[in-house]
């Protein structure tokens, strides 16, 4: 799902169903965590992004309930081996649990967060940036490593609670995906002498992920029919020197030979790279990149993203402006980290221009249609109309229209121009 999963509950032999709630019936205090998973293999930068499809593949979640006056982390759970330590749930490779407290909080209000990640993840130091000396750090900054590009990481809280020792409770924390994500899928890759990459290109570019502003969202659907009225830019950048490249598609990679076919480049020489093979098919002549990216804000009167077909050195042989369809165009309520305050602020009845928007917190901006990972089954289609598997054209296009998206909170259909 686009965003992590709702916690299935599980009825325990001492507790009695109220509505659609699980309530304790003696002093039990008990935790229901769900992530919508994946078993796909990870990478040194996790999973890597290949469709809309819903899915992750974390290895590990840490759970603390902290005290929602001091911050004090009164009571931390760790799981190193999410998949096997969890139990299916829902229908996009959904995994859950349950778990009791070894010891009863004292009575007080308290808030519980949780956050999910890879093992070796390119976040340096995740539980360091949490925790600081016993106190939770509700806003946590995480830094990229120096070899590693942003990747999924998950992260939920509930709202302060509080807790009667003798009562017990029992709490639901939803994960939600604290990265945005961009894709490129495309077929008629015009032909210009020296041409060998495609680049998807930004206004800005953001290092710093900002683990904070938290949504507790269950999302019954992969980024559609949501009715989110908020969005989030967690991110900030300590740094300008960044060439801003969001994707790099090196076409000498998917075509063992770049000739002309007319005005193209020749799709008989079509390939498919390698590290594919077992992991993605796609539609025979096509390219394809996708990266996750730490959100950023709009820069005004800046086209937001854009297409480019470059040498092998970056020069621009051809560009498209990569648009937010009309239909996505929608009115919001805009949280940004403000690095002066070192807080989140809002921004009510933000609307976006299809030249110039936000690329938020799970959030899929994606060009051409990609449902899945495997839409061939195994094999890769000959060029065929379908809506589930349709690169965008770039033959005689001046505009590039992107897609917005496990569940993914929104998926947008960009376009090109």
């Amino acid at each position: 799902m686009a965003l992590m999963g709702f916690l299935a509950f599980c009825a325990c032999s001492n507790e009695e169903e109220t509505g659609n709630v699980t309530t304790p019936t003696g002093a039990e205090q008990i935790i229901s965590l769900a992530v919508a998973n994946s078993n796909g293999a990870s990478t040194r930068t996790g999973r890597p992004l290949l469709s809309s499809e819903a899915k992750q593949t974390i290895e590990n979640v840490v759970v603390y309930v902290v005290d929602n006056s001091t911050k004090a982390v009164a009571y931390t759970k760790e799981f190193t081996d999410w998949q096997s330590t969890s139990v299916d749930y829902g229908t996009n490779d959904g995994r859950s649990t349950d778990f009791v407290l070894e010891s009863n909080l004292e009575d007080g209000n308290y808030q519980i967060f949780a956050v999910g990640f890879h093992n070796s993840s390119s976040y340096n130091d995740v539980k360091a940036a949490l925790v600081t000396e016993g106190t939770f750090n509700e806003n946590a900054v995480l830094s990229l490593s120096a070899d590693g590009g942003a990747e999924e990481i998950f992260a939920g809280s509930t709202e302060p609670f509080e807790v009667k020792k003798a009562t017990g409770f029992k709490k639901e924390v939803v994960l939600n995906r604290q990265v945005a994500g961009v894709y490129v899928y495309a077929k008629d890759i015009p032909y210009i002498a020296d041409a060998t990459q495609l680049r998807l290109v930004a206004s800005a570019e953001n290092n710093r992920l900002v683990l904070g502003q938290f949504a507790n969202l269950n999302l019954d659907n992969n980024g559609e029919n949501n009715n989110i009225t908020t969005a989030v830019v967690n991110g900030f950048s300590e740094s300008t020197a960044f060439d801003k490249t969001l994707v790099t598609i090196n076409l000498n990679e998917w075509f063992s030979s770049i000739e002309a076919n007319g005005t193209l480049i020749n799709t008989a020489n079509w390939q498919k790279p390698s590290r594919y093979n077992g992991k993605a098919t796609f539609e025979k002549g096509s390219v394809f990149g996708g990266e996750f990216v730490i959100p950023f804000a709009k820069v005004e009167e800046t086209q937001t993203l854009k297409l480019q077909l470059t040498t092998a050195g970056g020069e621009v042989k051809r560009e498209w402006n990569v648009n937010l369809p009309s239909s996505e165009t929608t009115t919001y309520t805009l949280y940004t980290w403000d690095t002066m305050t070192s807080a989140f602020t809002s921004q009510a009845s933000v609307t976006e221009d299809k030249h110039y928007y936000n690329i938020v917190r799970n959030h899929l901006y994606g060009l051409g249609d990609r449902t899945s990972d495997d839409p061939g089954s195994g094999t890769d289609p000959e060029p065929t109309p379908d809506d589930n598997d349709d690169p965008v054209s770039l033959d005689n296009k001046h505009e590039i229209e992107l897609v917005v998206n496990d569940n993914w909170e929104v998926i947008h259909n960009m376009e090109l121009e």
